[in-house]
């Protein structure tokens, strides 16, 4: 068994970190919870420590920047030697903390900042956790936000296989089990989205409200044959062949114009994605057909999309809110498929609105 060595996040911010130095030599034995190499943010420099004894192989050089969840390393694990992984602090010192949680055999990558009433952020396709950062956390006094990234994005594990809903679904309730959360308000984006309507229609008891920002119950055919077609070029030529066209689609053209550099990190972080990974999640996505579990969601619910959203378009909002009890519909003006990250002020107003509405 292998136990990949990845580059952590640490901070709702960090996108990148350099790889300062090795501890180990290539083909040595370390110990788990031993300092194995040291990377460098724009705010600290931290150490990664071993989370299971065995032989070490390095894959990145030193001095290189890697996205978060690139794999630095490999340990051959001796069998019964892995450790949790250590709980990190963030760099700004918010109270916020990385982990890497075990759940439905695999480990996912969580972020939770802040206390109080839980708020769960579920990412979308090719994405990460990063695309909560913008949130306005004066805007959110008394929630602990909880993000964390699917499995296999960001720097959560990347096992092989199909992706299905039922395997995020059962992440997401390992997840909330080894939190001790029994009962939140959940915000998913596009595949997020899909994820928590179908935690609120399979598991009423654990949903106190439901954002669904971007999102959709079934993609018509012809955005199913596009994520089809995604899928494809990227496990044949890898993420560089999808890249540019989805984030075309993803982000509005005034976005994309007037924030160069933050379009860039987006562009190198989707670049630096798994490809394996990111085509099984988009052929999941284009066979998900949630209407029938619509109205078994009887929880709060708002819908928001972006006003020049190409992939999951009002059209699409419009129809969750008439399949989904009393659910509210928000446009937001001068965004595209990536609400929290072109206007984040709003979607943030929103998201406390619905957690203080259900927490009355």
């Amino acid at each position: 068994m292998e136990r990949e060595v990845t580059m952590p996040k640490l901070g709702m911010t960090m996108t990148y970190g350099v790889l300062v130095r090795w501890n180990k030599q290539d083909g040595e034995v370390v110990n788990a919870g031993e300092p194995i190499c040291e990377i460098e943010t724009d705010k600290l420099n931290s150490e990664i420590e071993a989370a299971a004894s065995g032989t070490l192989t390095i894959v990145a050089q030193e001095g290189d920047e890697f996205e978060v969840g690139a794999v630095l390393g490999k340990i051959a694990v001796i069998e019964g030697s892995e450790i949790q992984a250590p709980v990190q602090k963030d760099a700004q010192g918010a109270g916020g903390s990385l982990e890497k949680i075990a759940t439905n055999g695999i480990h996912l990558a969580v972020q939770r900042t802040g206390s109080g009433t839980p708020l769960v952020l579920i990412h979308g396709l090719a994405s990460s956790m990063s695309l909560w950062a913008g949130l306005d956390q004066s805007q959110l006094a008394n929630i602990e936000i909880i993000s964390y990234d699917l499995r296999g994005h960001g720097a959560s594990e990347r096992p092989s296989g199909a992706h299905t809903l039922a395997k995020h679904l059962a992440d997401l309730k390992g997840l909330l089990s080894a939190l001790s959360i029994q009962r939140a308000t959940f915000a998913g984006l596009s595949l997020g989205g899909m994820v928590v309507m179908e935690l609120a229609a399979s598991n009423p008891e654990m949903v106190a409200g439901l954002a669904l920002l971007d999102t959709t119950a079934a993609f018509p055919q012809e955005t199913r044959d596009l994520f089809f077609q995604l899928a494809s070029s990227a496990s044949f030529n890898g993420m560089s062949a999808i890249t540019d066209k989805f984030l075309q689609l993803s982000f509005s053209p005034h976005f994309i114009e007037t924030n160069p550099k933050m379009f860039a990190s987006v562009r190198k972080g989707m670049l630096a994605s798994d490809a394996a990974s990111i085509a099984a999640a988009a052929r999941m996505v284009a066979k998900v057909d949630l209407h029938p579990r619509l109205s078994a969601i009887q929880c709060p619910t708002t819908v928001i999309v972006g006003a020049q959203d190409q992939l999951t378009p009002p059209a699409l909002a419009e129809d969750l809110v008439s399949g989904i009890q009393g659910a509210q519909l928000h446009i937001v003006e001068d965004s595209g498929h990536a609400s929290p990250v072109e206007q984040p002020q709003e979607v943030t107003k929103l998201l406390a609105e619905l957690v203080n509405l259900v927490n009355v």
